[in-house]
């Protein structure tokens, strides 16, 4: 799997693949990640829904946009 992936990240494609990625629901390997992508996605649980809206988040910001409010949430109150 290692030099499959060219000894890298299967996420970033840059860090050296140091840790073995799997499923916490059922177990099964799916690939190398670096140090950082490894544990960015147990911060977000394997949630994909999560990891869109984190995507979202940091889009809309860097775009000088307001992030949300996403369904079911709501804006923070301003002052």
């Amino acid at each position: 799997m290692l030099v499959d992936q060219g000894g890298v990240c299967a996420l970033c494609r840059t860090a050296p693949a140091a840790h073995v990625d799997h499923d916490h629901a059922t177990g099964g390997v799916r690939e190398l990640l670096c140090f950082n992508c490894n544990g960015g996605l147990g911060q977000f649980k394997d949630d994909p829904a999560l990891l869109r809206a984190a995507a979202r988040y940091v889009e809309a910001h860097r775009a000088g946009q307001l992030a949300g409010p996403f369904p079911g949430q709501q804006r923070w109150p301003t002052g």
